[in-house]
């Protein structure tokens, strides 16, 4: 099993395109936000989080490490942490990409705790595929408001043509499922290998890995 991309293509009125990057595989739910939201009593439970009452800090540190290397990252260190727990850190590079992780693995009276937190996020690679992009194509960018998780996010671009000023925009959504680039039909970043290359989903893909793993291990116990 790898992790993997897809990019949706979408055609709008208007002479616009958008592009809906999601995530295939085991799980088809979407990001998790990195804290925890509360309404009124409720408290939800971000996405991905993992919590196991039968799994050791041993075993969830090592499950930890191949699961990190299942993802084709490099573990770099494994730290304890004062209180009893891991830290471990990660990076994978190659095909155009340097990505890092970050695992801190807590051993709570409830049960072991595991946060995979990757960097950059999808939304920051979103980003980044915008503004690299605009920057190979000749572009200079003009205005720039990054997108986050819930907050939309603006690129804008221009660039000397023969004919003229050329100016170009990409429109960022972050959602809690998808993220959408939107951007016109006849732009020249809907032809860019940075535009159109996959964003990944490190943390969905970790979660993927370890849980099954974690519920093998333990469901004799």
């Amino acid at each position: 099993m790898k992790e993997n991309s897809s990019l949706r293509v979408k055609s709008m009125t208007h002479g616009r395109m958008t592009m809906q990057f999601f995530r295939s595989g085991v799980l088809l739910l979407g990001y998790c936000l990195m804290t925890v939201v509360v309404k009124g009593d409720v408290v939800e439970t971000p996405l991905y989080t993992i919590m196991e009452p039968k799994l050791s800090c041993d075993q969830a540190t090592q499950l930890s490490a191949q699961t990190i290397e299942r993802l084709g990252f490099t573990l770099k260190t494994s730290v304890p942490t004062e209180k009893h727990g891991q830290i471990l850190t990660a990076r994978r590079t190659g095909d155009g990409r340097d990505e890092g992780l970050t695992v801190t693995i807590s051993c709570e009276q409830d049960g072991v705790h595991v946060d995979a937190v990757p960097d950059p996020s999808p939304c920051e690679q979103a980003n980044q595929r915008a503004t690299t992009a605009m920057t190979h194509l000749g572009f200079t960018i003009t205005s720039a408001s990054p997108a986050l998780m819930g907050k939309r996010g603006v690129i804008k671009g221009s660039r000397d043509g023969s004919h003229g000023q050329e100016t170009t925009m990409v429109t960022i959504l972050c959602g809690s499922e998808a993220i959408f680039m939107d951007t016109t039909s006849d732009s020249p970043l809907l032809k860019s290998p940075e535009f159109l290359q996959p964003i990944s989903d490190v943390r969905r893909g970790f979660f993927a890995y370890f849980k099954p793993m974690a519920d093998t291990l333990t469901q004799n116990k």
